[in-house]
């Protein structure tokens, strides 16, 4: 099979980048060939691996059975062919080499892996030349880029017209059939994360490298300590402060270590000041970010390395570090949320050093010092560890990935729509149990309507039982909460229009938030009910009670969320019309429920980056 492939890949560093190099190479292991078309040159250099020659020799790769990796880069954007408003035109370049290598050798089928850009790059070359597209959606571009309203529309389309969608089945709420829904391959890691294999020499790493910009103490590292060690982007949610404060804490107990990071992103300057205001100047050592295949080496020469995200922003996110970690051997000092979003976690829970919250230094530095009062029994623990973990076998990722494409090119036409049966159990369970089978019987005389529509026929039915275990009244509450909460997860319509905010003739400008003008979005419901919302949705009970005031936010993303309001917010909410300041509408909470001004700023700024309003 012929594949173009529109993706990350290195020198993009992160996960995604990553698997679509490992997918690209087990499908020509297989004897595929696959081009890859991507922008990955053009990264800027926060987020760009470090590549050696041997490394930039391993981008592409041929194999006796035929199989093979092409790399298709775009170039440097030239200031010459620069046009007004400014900008990088990834979209349109990626779209067109896709497009030409679709043509110039006959590809079967054109694969994108993250929406943006490469999801709507592959879509038009694929609409362009007329092969099948399978995409992949990742965390962040499922979440925060679907959810924006300027930009969902266009993931929307993508997404429903794609012959098979790799991600997640929650997507039959835009329409698309499940059977065109491929579930994301499960983790798998090539063969050299493993305990046993080649581990890097630091000190002489850290020389080789001493001419790249991050690359600060180039002293030979302590062989006689504990070197704890951070690899990934840097910020906030990813617990790097939390960590580096933590290992001060240490230092001024005494304790001495070698702190190791491979890191990058937006926010290296910020943590290089943070290391030395903490007095960690000398004991830290920075490296850029290296290739997935040599990332095991380093982790083979740390003691512990961590993984501390909390409060991270991405809904749907399932770090590959800890199995990184695990598979090489290596002690892992990993946070609760890092651990809970690993599917396998049940089987591996005494497999890492757990910290419930990095926010907490005392804790996080109790388990630092075990670390590094005691190196041999940390590298001990991480062996142990290393012989439990369930990954995927070698061959899986590309036999997975082969199943799919051959179904995209070969399978027969999905139907417009599946049955509305498995929304209405996930998001309507406690109605289908109060109605006891008369959902079913319901379903199976009506003629087929969207899942919006058949649960509106709901409370007739309700209306005409006479044994529902309920008063009436208690039951309607009940289908009325549920069909709000299925609202929140259906988009079926393709040609329906509902932006959640009207759309303006100009972009703001004024950064003072008091003279900005919330309006409210299109897509916030606000009902109350004569019912314990709090016993329906964490127990299943359904109980009298009330009245409860709810917010319904529904996103573009169907990620969707239920909030329980009180009288002074639900009044703020319906006065952001538009017409109106931040600072007027401070003014009349104050004075007609005693609210402080900075406290409704406040709310009003997070209402509007949850996009609950727009500033304007």
């Amino acid at each position: 099979m012929r594949i173009c492939a529109v993706m990350k890949y290195p020198p993009i560093q992160g996960g995604v980048s990553a698997h679509c190099y490992w997918m690209a190479r087990a499908l020509a292991e297989r004897g595929h060939q696959v081009d890859v078309v991507t922008n990955a040159d053009e990264v800027e250099d926060d987020y760009r691996i470090f590549l050696d020659d041997n490394d930039f020799g391993r981008l592409e790769a041929t194999f006796p059975n035929g199989g093979a990796v092409r790399v298709i880069s775009t170039g440097r954007w030239e200031r010459a062919r620069a046009y007004i408003p400014a900008a990088n035109p990834f979209a349109t370049k990626l779209a067109a080499l896709a497009t030409e290598e679709i043509r110039l050798h006959g590809a079967d089928l054109v694969f994108s892996a993250y929406l943006e850009p490469y999801g709507l790059s592959a879509h038009l070359a694929a609409s362009w030349t007329g092969v099948p597209h399978v995409v992949q959606h990742a965390g962040s571009d499922r979440t925060r880029l679907l959810d924006h309203p300027e930009l969902g529309q266009a993931y929307r389309e993508v997404l429903r017209r794609a012959e098979v969608v790799v991600g997640d089945r929650n997507l039959t709420g835009l329409g698309i059939p499940l059977d065109r829904i491929a579930p994301i391959p499960r983790a798998s890691l090539p063969p050299e994360f493993a305990p046993d294999g080649p581990v890097a020499d630091l000190s002489a790493l850290v020389a080789r490298l001493s001419g790249e910009p991050w690359v600060r103490n180039t002293a030979p590292l302590d062989p006689g300590v504990a070197t704890i060690g951070v690899y990934g982007k840097l910020g906030v949610a990813k617990g790097s402060y939390d960590l580096v404060q933590a290992l001060a804490r240490l230092r001024g107990r005494g304790l001495r270590f070698n702190f190791l990071v491979m890191a990058g992103g937006a926010e290296r300057g910020r943590f290089l000041g943070a290391v030395d205001e903490l007095g960690l100047t000398d004991v830290t050592w920075t490296l850029p970010f290296l290739p997935h295949w040599r990332v095991p080496e380093v982790l083979r020469a740390c003691t512990a390395v961590c993984g501390l995200e909390r409060d991270f922003p991405v809904e749907v996110h399932r770090p590959g570090l800890p199995m990184e970690l695990l598979s090489t051997g290596t002690c892992a000092v990993l946070s609760a949320e890092v651990v809970r979003t690993q599917p396998y976690w049940p089987q591996l829970r005494d497999s890492a050093r757990v910290v419930e919250d990095p926010r907490d230094i005392d804790a996080l530095a109790e388990v630092l010092a075990e670390v590094i009062e005691d190196p041999a029994a940390a590298v001990e623990f991480g062996r142990q560890g290393a012989q439990r973990i369930p990954l995927a076998g070698k061959d899986e990722l590309g036999t997975v990935y082969e199943a799919i494409f051959e179904a995209a090119v070969h399978g027969a036409p999905s139907a417009a729509a599946g049955s509305p049966l498995p929304l209405l159990r996930k998001h309507m369970p406690s109605t289908l149990a109060l109605l006891d089978g008369r959902v079913e019987r319901l379903l199976a005389r009506t003629a087929p309507i969207g899942v919006l529509e058949f649960a509106a026929l709901l409370n007739e039915s309700a209306r005409e039982a006479t044994d529902l275990g309920y008063p009436i009244d208690t039951v309607c509450e009940v289908i009325r909460f549920e069909r709000l909460r299925l609202w929140l997860a259906v988009d079926a319509d393709h040609d329906a229009v509902q932006p959640a905010f009207a759309r303006s003739p100009g972009a703001r400008r004024d950064a003072d938030l008091g003279r900005l003008r919330p309006e409210r979005s299109a897509l916030l419901r606000i009902e109350e009910f004569a019912l314990d919302v709090d016993a329906l949705t964490t127990r299943g009970e359904i109980v009298r009670g009330g009245p409860w005031l709810c917010a319904f936010h529904k996103r573009p993303s169907l990620k969707g969320r239920v909030f329980r309001l009180t009288t002074a917010t639900r009044d703020l909410l319906d006065l952001c019309d538009g017409t109106r300041t931040v600072d007027e509408l401070a003014a009349l909470a104050e004075r007609a429920h005693g609210a402080a001004p900075a406290a409704v700023r406040n709310l009003l700024r997070r209402f509007a980056i949850e996009h609950v309003v727009q500033l304007r």
